[in-house]
């Protein structure tokens, strides 16, 4: 299973990518830890994506493809299955993660798309923030994510959705919640993912199904 992670920063796009890759046995591959872990050690490169993470603005896509593609190399050494997380986050990346992925056969089965609102996913990396201290996750920064989030990164929603591969969730609730709704639809797709007679595929709404999974429960969103 090849699962890509979009959400907005904060709507627990990490969370749930862990819980899918550890319930699959496949890699996690999440692009903001690795760049994170750069910027610890004072590497070179992460003096300069220090700069941008501070700023709120992307790191250049050459910086994060280089390092999905030596990621995607080891993931299909290990099995072929990986859960990809904090990348794409525009149409150029999601284009040239598709050319990498079809290069070395190792395309995405499902675009999982958390659907959380601007005010919940403050709240929430604010919270982080306070509790990890990381100098990207400041008000008017995380103002600055989103809004570049909603110019850029929104878009390809569509385009994945027309591919047949976007499966939308609603993660304003808790993350258990979002996790067992998760799991159990890919697991219900996971038979059709398998199968290599090139059948057409559809996207899948979830969002809009939640009363189903328990949706209507009165928690407060959380993860």
């Amino acid at each position: 299973m090849r699962v890509l992670m979009i959400a907005p920063p904060g709507a627990g796009k990490g969370t749930q990518g862990a819980l899918i890759a550890a319930h699959f046995g496949i890699a996690h591959i999440a692009t903001g830890e690795l760049l994170r872990d750069h910027v610890a050690r004072r590497t070179s490169l992460g003096l300069a994506v220090r700069e941008y993470l501070d700023r709120g603005e992307l790191v250049p896509d050459h910086v994060v493809l280089d390092m999905v593609r030596e990621a995607l190399v080891a993931a299909k050494a290990a099995g072929g299955g990986y859960v990809l997380d904090g990348i794409p986050r525009n149409m150029e990346q999601a284009r040239a993660a598709y050319r990498i992925g079809r290069e070395l056969g190792m395309t995405a089965d499902v675009a999982m798309h958390l659907e959380a609102d601007d005010a919940e996913v403050t709240r929430r990396l604010l919270a982080r923030a306070a509790l990890e201290h990381r100098s990207d996750d400041t008000a008017e920064v995380i103002g600055q994510r989103l809004t570049l989030y909603h110019q850029v990164t929104a878009p390809i929603i569509d385009w994945y959705r027309e591919r047949g591969i976007l499966v939308s969730v609603d993660a304003m609730r808790p993350k258990q919640q979002v996790g067992r709704e998760i799991l159990a639809a890919l697991e219900a797709m996971r038979p059709r993912l398998d199968d290599e007679t090139g059948q057409a595929r559809h996207p899948v709404d979830l969002a809009t199904l939640g009363e189903a999974f328990g949706a209507a429960e009165p928690h407060p969103a959380s993860g």
